[in-house]
């Protein structure tokens, strides 16, 4: 039920390459038709994650004469639009980072629910270094995800964050040896994947709208979600798991 997907293009360090993003859109598209698929896992190889924008691209662009502001603004309009599926898939989805995760590649790892990195890993909204400003989602996830007043910094000043002061600002929830990860990013798909897909998607869907709405609106949608996940017959089946005493499908201590 896991869908693993190994970003490999060594001579680019995964940068967003035309093929690159085609690749990433078609899995974001599989998991969204594929109801069998429980959790996304996506990760890096040979000690990379991400390498972010494409600059030899945009060098060629430049010579060409093609980088005009309304290529560049179609860019980032069709770039955030599968970047939003990716953020809001109905599906748990686990950024692994392996390496570097830089710029581009730093906002791709802030659409995950959660991002585990190894002790090798380097977070960098590097955007700045090269007259730019933030892209790829990470003016909104970002501020979301530290605070305001850290996102501001690391992206005035486009500083390179290792992987323990990333998980101490938040940005990664557990740090591992790395080769120990991928191993890890697969224990926590299998300890989800048993949990109410109806209850974690609702759950999902309302809290990424957290700091947009009001409390009466989440109220709102609270009660909506509620009706929907206790007439489930997952929930049926859990409280009849409860009383008597059989073990329930999902139980994270117990997993």
């Amino acid at each position: 039920g896991l869908a693993i997907a190994s970003m490999s293009q060594p001579k680019t360090r995964n940068a967003f390459t035309p093929d690159f993003l085609t690749s990433i859109e078609q899995i974001i598209g599989t998991c969204k038709e594929n109801k069998k698929i429980t959790a996304l896992i996506l990760t890096g190889t040979n000690g990379v994650f991400s390498a972010g924008g494409d600059i030899k691209g945009m060098v060629k662009r430049i010579e060409l004469g093609d980088q005009h502001p309304d290529y560049i603004r179609e860019r980032i309009y069709k770039l955030n639009e599968w970047l939003q599926q990716l953020r809001h898939l109905d599906i748990p989805v686990i950024a692994a980072v392996n390496g570097p995760a830089y710029g581009a590649g730093f906002g791709l790892a802030l659409c995950a629910d959660f991002i585990l990195a190894s002790e090798d890993a380097r977070f960098c909204a590097s955007f700045c270094r090269i007259g730019a400003i933030p892209d790829c989602g990470v003016l909104f996830t970002l501020p979301r995800m530290i605070g305001l007043q850290k996102a501001k910094e690391l992206m005035y000043t486009g500083r390179s964050v290792a992987a323990d002061e990333a998980k101490d600002l938040g940005i990664a929830m557990e740090v591992y040896p790395a080769n120990k990860l991928y191993n890890a990013a697969i224990a926590l798909a299998r300890r989800i994947q048993h949990a109410s897909p109806t209850a974690f998607t609702i759950t999902k869907r309302i809290t990424n709208q957290t700091f947009e709405n009001t409390a009466t609106s989440i109220v709102e949608m609270e009660a909506a979600g509620q009706a929907i996940c206790l007439t489930s017959n997952y929930h049926k089946d859990a409280v009849e798991r409860f009383v008597t005493k059989k073990p329930l499908r999902f139980n994270w201590e117990a997993t």
